[in-house]
């Protein structure tokens, strides 16, 4: 039987070489240097929060109404690579945008927590770690190369779940069962009014709610 019936050749490789590439950031635990920052900006509800994260983990929860609270902590085995990272927490109208920035081939993580209002759009675009999503109402776009996306929510909210593990699984039983055979694939369509759309490229997506 073709290859292609399974999983497109093209696709597979393309995601092995995006891994081999990037493991050797998910297994730089022993790090020398740390910062931790905080800051905040005020922000209505029902806005859309933007966020572009290289390597690290990212949690997101419902917080206060009226503002977007940042903790984030740096991580590299070089002081100068500390300095030379920078994050942009930037807020215009109902779009807020967080950029995390490390020199090119820099080996630095960050850690990030963000609260956020109970109604938030959300769009996430991140190449390695993991990204958590608690108790956070509205459309989601969660865009992740390696690692594991893990999202809180009442099912009865969606209208639209779409949930994509390229090498890896999807777990979310409440949304129905999955396909695929390498990677799996969720499609849910109920009577909420949010759509949540995840993708992975290697790792497990989970969605947890009743």
């Amino acid at each position: 039987m073709p290859v292609r019936s399974f999983f497109p050749l093209t696709r597979f490789c393309g995601v092995l070489m995006v891994c081999a590439a990037l493991v050797p950031f998910c297994f730089a635990h022993d790090w020398n240097y740390e910062e931790t920052h905080s800051d905040s900006h005020e922000f209505a509800a029902r806005g859309t929060v933007h966020v572009n994260i290289g390597v690290g983990d990212l949690h997101i929860r419902r917080g206060d109404e009226g503002k977007i609270v940042l903790r984030y902590t740096i991580k590299s085995h070089r002081e100068s690579n500390l300095k030379n990272a920078n994050v942009d927490f930037d807020v215009h109208g109902s779009d807020a945008y967080l950029g995390f920035h490390a020199h090119s081939g820099a080996n630095t993580q960050f850690d990030v927590e963000l609260e956020v209002p109970a109604n938030t759009n959300l769009d996430l675009h991140q190449k390695v770690g993991d990204i958590r999503v608690e108790d956070v109402e509205g459309d989601k776009d969660l865009e992740l190369g390696v690692g594991d996306i893990r999202v809180t929510h009442e099912r009865s909210t969606y209208k639209l779940v779409r949930a994509e593990a390229g090498i890896g699984d999807v777990n979310g039983s409440a949304y129905g069962a999955t396909s695929g055979w390498l990677g799996k694939t969720l499609k849910y369509h109920g009577e909420g009014k949010y759509e949540l759309r995840a993708h992975v490229g290697v790792g497990d997506i989970t969605l947890e709610g009743k």
